[in-house]
């Protein structure tokens, strides 16, 4: 009896020892497909005239959670690729990142993304702080991609919104909490970059 409850407190010391780790790679999984989705997501009429087969169906979920979703943005640097979907609420950001204004086009105004920040190594904007000047940020979408270089990097107050204001030239902002693992935290970390290039598609 003793060596099985030993052996239940040991495989429970791992399991919390190890959850983080798989929850991340859970995570990144999901966040792998419905990237891969958007990248080839065609004509929705392609399904409809399919056999519903299991493969379809799975293409549909996965169409279905790609709602709101209007790029990928990549960090190179930190090794980030996620999915932007419309606003900065609780939806969107469970999923990836969010566009803080909807409204803004990239390439054209200074878009704000927000991500959150959590204790889970690599998770979302995590590693934003490991940014610096001149850094490369890109961002795709089904109508162009878009290279951004870092500018600044700097620490407001979450009240400090005019950082999402536009500029001269087209801007990008990205938004997250700080410092990292503080429960309700109100300063915010600003990392802004400025458009190198554009290429259409």
């Amino acid at each position: 009896m003793r060596f099985v409850w030993s052996f239940v407190f040991i495989s429970a010391g791992f399991l919390l020892l190890f959850y983080p780790q798989i929850e991340k790679e859970a995570a990144d999984t999901k966040q792998e497909k419905l990237i891969q989705t958007f990248k080839q997501l065609g004509d929705a009429n392609e399904y409809e005239e399919q056999e519903p087969s299991i493969e379809v169906q799975e293409n549909q979920k996965q169409i279905e959670l790609l709602e709101g979703a209007r790029g990928i943005i990549h960090i190179p640097k930190i090794d980030l690729e996620m999915l932007i979907f419309e606003g900065a609420g609780k939806a969107p950001l469970k999923k990836g990142t969010g566009m803080i204004e909807p409204d803004k086009e990239f390439g054209i105004n200074n878009v704000g993304i927000a991500g959150h920040r959590s204790t889970t190594f690599g998770k979302q904007f995590n590693r934003l702080d490991e940014l610096s000047h001149n850094d490369e940020i890109i961002v795709e979408t089904k109508t162009g991609t878009y290279e951004f270089v870092i500018v600044q990097k700097f620490v407001v107050d979450r009240s400090e919104v005019e950082v999402l204001n536009d500029q001269k030239e087209p801007f990008l902002t990205l938004v997250t909490c700080t410092p990292i693992g503080k429960k309700n935290p109100t300063d915010r970390l600003i990392v802004q970059a400025k458009l190198k290039n554009k290429s259409g598609k």
